[in-house]
């Protein structure tokens, strides 16, 4: 249910490539630079193998997580909210 009803945004949003599977990759990535325990992690994903979570993580080192800090405080005071109301 959860896919089909991702699958119906992403046709109603007009994306044309979207791929569910990069959402656990990024939400293994988020994780892991969060300081979650890979044994979480992998737990998470639902892996067996530890290899295989290990191949889902992107590490970011601080200069890609600064950028995406300035992305979102330009977000958080972005013009639009102001008109969406």
């Amino acid at each position: 249910m959860r896919q089909y009803t991702f699958f119906l945004f992403i046709l109603v949003s007009a994306l044309s490539y979207f791929h569910y599977h990069a959402l656990r990759h990024a939400s293994a990535s988020m994780m892991d630079n969060n300081q979650v325990p890979l044994g979480a992690i992998q737990r998470v994903l639902g892996h067996e193998n530890r290899s295989t979570t290990e191949m889902y993580l992107h590490s970011l080192g601080n200069t890609e997580i600064d950028a995406m800090m300035v992305l979102e405080r330009a977000r958080r005071f972005s013009h639009t909210e102001s008109h969406a109301q």
